[in-house]
């Protein structure tokens, strides 16, 4: 048992430990550089030709191709939460106990010891000087709380008191900031959309993870346009969208890039184009055989050869081929062998060599293309989370800067021929500004207790 203790007082230790702050913000910070610079849900392959292979295999096994939605991204939130939450519990009870600290006597000696102090003397009678010294303070600085000192008038004025707690709201706003971030990575996905015009679709695939997530909704393409610059470059391209919910149209939008769709917390951007395939009409000859069959195929979805247990789906179109002209890649499942093949079929060169898959020769009698817009698709349901607490954080620094504790202490006693009077002042930061304010204020208490004052009222 005294093992265990001892082993749960370590790992206190450690996570209450500000240098584990200051480790897992630094890489936090550089992780978030990483997931800036470096292209976020972005294809194996592309990634390959981009970086290589070496780099791209270490992209691909630490997971920094989709930082934020990494385990170990997720495991330094959560290692920070505790962190913060468990210095908090620590720091916060010695914070309560100096708030609720009172101060039970002042000594004289002890407040001419003050960086910020005063002597004052006034011949008013010792009623009026401490009415005046109440009254006086409290319009111009606070209301004095009167100490239990027999023969002395003894007080303490406070401001601020409560600003020892803003380093707290800076600790909570942090936290939800945290919280925010922990609900996008395991709540919300980032993924793409291809969509046929005419058609619709609810399934959006994930960068980097080859799963898909199912939206509770269809996304329909009624119509999709580009406008060109005449070198060729793309200059606009949109897409008229419609959300049908429920067998329902709930809502029509025309998207550009930088002006998204969002519907239930999902926002669509428009982030490409380009050209597919609804079907095309195939010829397979058979040259072992030399029977010819005439197929219709669907874009991705296998189709039988009559008379064979063959399988054959269109699984790619390309427009222009290596500048070969328009191009299918057809895949071939043949019976026996555990591993498809396929190869690229040039549409307007029926008679081209390579147009022939095992021992089929391939083709294309009919192709009719279509354009489909590609959609980037995000949900993030911590982004308000996040804003929230990035608020609350601003506010907490701002007043944890520009306010401080501010504290008199103030002791009068009377005296044969004169009242004596002692005010002393500490602030806990802006020590300058302290400075003026105190000077201010003990400029108006002694004008506020010399007789002449009296007389004028």
């Amino acid at each position: 048992m005294a093992q265990k203790a001892g082993i749960w007082q370590i790992i206190h230790e450690k996570l209450a430990s500000l240098k584990l702050s200051v480790f897992i913000f630094l890489t936090l910070a550089v992780c978030s550089l990483i997931g800036t610079l470096l292209p976020q849900g972005i294809a194996e392959e592309e990634m390959q030709k981009h970086y290589g292979p070496g780099w791209a295999w270490w992209i691909n096994t630490l997971g920094l191709g989709d930082l934020y939605h990494t385990n170990w991204f997720r495991f330094l939130l959560i290692l920070l939460c505790l962190n913060l939450i468990i210095c908090t519990l620590e720091r916060l009870p010695k914070t309560l106990k100096l708030l609720q600290r009172r101060d039970e006597r002042n000594a004289p000696e002890k407040l001419l010891k003050f960086g910020h102090h005063r002597q004052l003397s006034t011949r008013l009678p010792w009623d009026e000087t401490k009415d005046r010294l109440t009254r006086t303070i409290s319009v111009d600085f606070a209301p004095p709380s009167q100490l239990e000192e027999p023969g002395v008038f003894a007080a303490v004025a406070e401001k601020g008191r409560w600003s020892r707690l803003m380093v707290y709201v800076i600790h909570l706003s942090i936290l939800v900031i945290l919280l925010g971030a922990l609900m996008g990575s395991i709540l919300g996905f980032k993924g793409t959309m291809n969509i046929t015009e005419g058609e619709s679709s609810g399934e959006v695939e994930l960068y980097g993870r080859h799963e898909h997530v199912n939206l509770p909704f269809q996304v329909r393409c009624d119509d999709f346009e580009a406008a060109f610059y005449d070198t060729g470059a793309p200059k606009e391209y949109r897409s008229d969208l419609t959300i049908v919910d429920k067998g329902r149209e709930v809502l029509k939008q025309t998207i550009r890039v930088n002006d998204p769709m969002t519907y239930e917390g999902i926002t669509f951007y428009q982030s490409s184009y380009g050209s597919t395939l609804k079907d095309a009409e195939v010829e397979f000859q058979n040259t072992d055989t030399n029977q010819v069959h005439k197929l219709t195929l669907p874009f991705r979805t296998a189709v039988a050869i009559p008379g064979t247990k063959d399988r054959v789906e269109l699984v790619q179109y390309e427009q222009d081929l290596s500048r070969f002209g328009p191009a299918v890649a057809i895949m071939l499942m043949k019976e026996g062998k555990q591993e498809p093949s396929g190869s690229w079929i040039l549409v307007k060169m029926p008679e081209f060599h390579g147009n022939k898959i095992d021992n089929y020769k391939i083709k294309v009698t009919k192709a009719q293309p279509t354009q489909y817009t590609g959609l980037q698709v995000k949900r993030d349901p911590g982004v308000w989370v996040v804003w929230f607490g990035f608020t609350a954080m601003m506010v907490g620094i701002g007043l944890t800067f520009y306010t401080s504790h501010r504290k008199l202490w103030i002791w009068a006693s009377p005296e044969k021929t004169s009242n004596k009077v002692i005010i002393a002042g500490r602030a806990s930061k802006n020590s300058i500004a302290f400075e003026q304010e105190f000077d201010r204020l003990c400029d108006r208490l002694q004008d506020q207790l010399k007789p002449e004052s009296r007389k004028a009222k």
